[in-house]
């Protein structure tokens, strides 16, 4: 690893570093991932698409609703009346 350049670093996080062969490795604290460099920056751009879209206001429109729902239970007392 010692000829790994570190591109970033984030303590108690992670690093990205990229090794003399070309491959990317990003290594978190409970996860590390090895790429090529046209994979990386596919995942760089995944990763910012999902960041603008965490970030995004809710939509308008009311408050959520929660419905809940039960599943119907037969009735066993031979009424037709429900049905």
């Amino acid at each position: 690893m010692d000829d790994q350049k570190i591109l970033a670093s984030q303590e108690d996080f992670g690093n990205v570093s990229v090794c003399p062969g070309g491959v990317v490795h990003v290594n978190l604290v409970h996860l590390s991932i090895k790429m090529l460099p046209s994979d990386f920056v596919k995942f760089c751009d995944l990763i910012s698409h999902a960041r603008r879209n965490f970030d995004a206001p809710p939509r308008s429109g009311g408050k959520p609703v929660l419905q809940v729902v039960s599943p119907r239970v037969p009735d066993d007392s031979g009424d037709e009346e429900d049905k």
